[in-house]
């Protein structure tokens, strides 16, 4: 099963992407707090990582850049995802491999994840 880490500091956002990404039999874990992604990436493990634009107090795509050119985190996957669909416009500046907008169809999402899952 491919485990898929989720930050997102809305938590009615994780609750319901943690759901539908279980329901679509991906192992999840949801945090909230953009200063624990890096003990959550060395206890989970995970295949990709789904990683909010906008976080209180940081900038996920500088988190992305900061994993990204990391020797331990930079195999990851990262997908980033916004309500402010401007955000995607410069995802390679970042590293991401790609940029969700919210509210996002579900199948995009779970196509997009499964495309870089492989």
């Amino acid at each position: 099963m491919k485990k898929i880490l989720v930050l997102d500091d809305d938590t009615d956002i994780l609750i319901l992407m943690q759901m539908t990404l279980k329901i679509h039999e991906f192992d999840v874990e949801a945090i909230s707090r953009w200063q624990d992604i890096d003990e959550s990436i060395s206890k989970f493990n995970p295949d990709l990582i789904m990683l909010d634009v906008s976080l209180n107090g940081a900038d996920g795509r500088d988190i992305c850049k900061r994993l990204k050119l990391s020797a331990e985190t930079g195999h990851i996957p990262i997908i980033l995802f916004s309500a402010n669909a401007e955000m995607g416009n410069n995802i390679g500046e970042f590293h991401a491999q790609a940029f969700i907008a919210k509210p996002y169809e579900l199948a995009h999402l779970i196509s997009t994840i499964k495309s870089h899952l492989n």
